[in-house]
């Protein structure tokens, strides 16, 4: 494997896990110095260690995407190790299934405040630690295919990442002169700890099998791979792009995990339809 990224420091938040785990590891593979954030101390430290057998110079930091001054206080103690931070794959989120007239306002400020603000934060740090050492950088956003795309019963969710998508377009026009390329990723099902409850289910798997082009949901390597290559100085113009991975899932919508019969007024069983869907055993 090319060691394109020797002399390099990545940032990867919420690396201790799925995406982000599989692009830690990808990343220290192609020469990276990997710094992995995550909320959960030990996952950040396990792959760590992954990464630390692909390459050399991975450490683990912990911190609280939701708060502002954990974020800050995070991304000082990787600059106070590393003295530098070239690239980042602003990544960690968060996702819950409620319809939007069920949903707690807790919980909708929360996957806000996680997947928009804290996005935010984390990207806002970052950008001005790059401007000041004053040799460019590259970032990558992760927003979702249901940036584009409803999925019900994800409302929050879907609305907090078409405003990372947002962001990720205005960083790119106000970053340009500081030589920063942004971009963003768009995935679809991939097999992380948020989609394992819905890919248990049998009839899932065979829905989604069905309905996604390639004939297979996504793995966190085929996610690792298009970061890395976004991050690498082959995109270099690349910039302000919003790039859908899935598999071709949602080229005629959006694989329905929930789906509702309007025939029905003021009724909302999300398990009547799906049901008479040929995805029975």
């Amino acid at each position: 494997m090319a060691k394109d990224f020797e002399g390099k420091v990545a940032l990867v938040t919420g690396g201790g896990r799925g995406l982000g785990q599989g692009t830690c590891v990808e990343l220290a593979a192609r020469g990276a110095q990997v710094a992995v954030a995550d909320r959960k101390l030990e996952m950040a430290e396990e792959t760590a260690a992954l990464c630390n057998k692909a390459g050399a110079g991975s450490k683990a930091f912990v911190f609280d995407q939701a708060k502002g001054e954990s974020v800050e206080a995070c991304i000082g103690e990787v600059m106070a190790h590393y003295g530098q931070i070239d690239l980042l794959f602003a990544n960690a989120g968060t996702g819950k299934f409620v319809p939007i007239v069920d949903m707690k306002k807790v919980d909708w400020d929360f996957v806000i405040q996680v997947n928009l603000n804290g996005t935010f934060y984390v990207c806002q740090e970052v950008a001005k630690r790059m401007i000041a050492r004053g040799k460019g950088g590259k970032i990558v956003l992760t927003a979702s295919s249901g940036s584009k795309v409803i999925a019900d019963q994800l409302g929050a969710y879907c609305a907090s990442k078409a405003a990372v998508e947002m962001l990720m377009k205005h960083m790119a026009a106000e970053l340009g002169n500081y030589r920063i390329n942004v971009n963003a990723i768009l995935p679809g099902v991939i097999e992380t700890g948020m989609t394992t409850p819905m890919l248990r289910d049998e009839r899932m798997q065979r829905m989604l099998i069905r309905e996604t082009p390639v004939g297979r949901w996504g793995q966190p390597q085929d996610v690792a791979k298009l970061v890395a290559f976004l991050l690498s100085d082959d995109a270099s113009y690349i910039n302000g792009e919003g790039i859908m991975i899935d598999g071709g899932q949602t080229l005629h919508g959006f694989p329905r995990w929930y789906a509702l019969d309007y025939t029905k007024e003021n009724v909302c069983d999300w398990e009547e339809r799906f049901n008479e869907y040929p995805y029975k055993p």
